[in-house]
């Protein structure tokens, strides 16, 4: 107990300066030791841009979600963009739904994420899209994984939702196996240790599609810090790449297949066990990010990380892909548009609803504090 709110958090600060900091200064110092002993195990070259890789056609997809949350509703707004080198071809495919205050952003998030599949899927079955040479999607594969509809069976639009996403996923996943188009993720800022749980996992469950030779690692501390009780857990691996790329350009770390490293079984049923996941790295400036591929499309690697570093080496944002961030651009949902939107719909509610209306869109107690 303090007499004034001040002495406490100098209190706190200086528990955080020699506790907590100086085991982030240890594990720091471990991971310096690791990166000299394995970078060569870890990592590999990856071939510098070539500016005919621009000609491909090379088609990205993102989302963006917007949401207003009162007492007794969520107005819940989300949208998708592609884009394409034939400005004919980009389409814009919007989604509004009104859900209960609670699991609301979640279920944004899930919608946002269909809505980015079923606008590629949509195109490519009406042929507007020809001859991809490369299909580029913004996140992860995984997301999300099947705990989601077992844990909230109780939430309907929860479980609709979930089950909407997971028919549009395997439709997806089927056709572009079927017609043999590469595609990818890519995650901007990975915060799951996904790549060190698989690492860690291929010890005792090695698959087909690793790149990685885990005797490499046998008995090593590297090994037993990127394990359950290891010290990296207190961090994201994100951490460890970034040093272990630092002075690096057009590199990536050597593919593991991902899936293993997660707590639940994948919405894609065909991609359970043959997803390879990898960092890839084009400029030093800029950080790495985590790219995800189906075990099929692994054979062209090279061809891929080629057209990858291509377009991130002439993008307008260098070190990323220009078109996922023309997408991400493109798709951006201001606040004041998505404001106007809600403010739509309200009105349409308040002539329905009349005396009811307040106690529907009434804000929430706290936002009026």
């Amino acid at each position: 107990m303090f007499e004034t709110e001040i002495e406490g958090f100098i209190s706190a600060i200086q528990k955080e300066r020699f506790v907590e900091i100086k085991h982030l200064r240890d594990i720091f110092k471990e991971m310096e030791r690791d990166i000299k002993n394995h970078k060569e195990s870890l990592t590999v070259n990856v071939d510098k841009p070539d500016k005919k890789c621009l000609e491909k056609n090379v088609v990205a997809v993102d989302g963006s979600s917007y949401q207003e949350q009162y007492d007794s509703i969520s107005i819940n707004i989300a949208t998708a963009y592609i884009y394409s080198r034939n400005e004919g071809k980009e389409k814009y495919l919007p989604n509004i739904k009104i859900v209960p205050p609670y699991y609301a952003s979640l279920i944004n998030s899930v919608d946002m994420k269909t809505l980015e599949y079923k606008i590629v899927l949509d195109l490519l079955n009406e042929g507007a899209i020809e001859n991809p040479d490369l299909i580029l999607l913004d996140g992860s594969i995984c997301f999300p994984d099947e705990a989601l509809a077992n844990y909230l069976e109780n939430v309907p639009l929860m479980k609709e939702s979930y089950e909407e996403h997971k028919n549009i996923v395997n439709e997806f996943y089927n056709f572009i196996l079927k017609e043999d188009i590469p595609t990818v993720a890519l995650s901007k800022d990975p915060t799951a240790n996904k790549y060190f749980v698989s690492l860690y996992k291929s010890m005792e469950y090695p698959s087909p599609n690793d790149e990685i030779d885990p005797s490499l690692f046998s008995g090593s501390d590297f090994i037993k810090n990127v394990g359950k009780k290891g010290v990296y857990n207190f961090i994201s691996e994100n951490s460890f790449i970034k040093k272990l790329l630092y002075d690096d350009s057009f590199k990536r770390t050597k593919y593991l297949e991902i899936t293993r490293g997660l707590r639940n079984e994948i919405p894609a049923e065909m991609l359970r066990g043959e997803i390879c996941g990898f960092y890839l790295k084009t400029i030093k400036e800029q950080r790495p990010f985590f790219v995800e591929i189906p075990s099929k499309f692994i054979d062209r690697i090279d061809e891929i990380t080629r057209t990858l570093s291509a377009f991130s080496y002439y993008s307008l944002r260098p070190g990323y892909p220009f078109p996922l961030y023309a997408a991400h651009k493109k798709v951006e949902l201001k606040k004041r548009y998505c404001s106007n939107i809600a403010k739509i719909l309200r009105n349409i509610a308040s002539k329905e609803f009349k005396d009811d209306y307040i106690v529907i869109f009434e804000p929430k107690f706290h936002d009026k504090l």
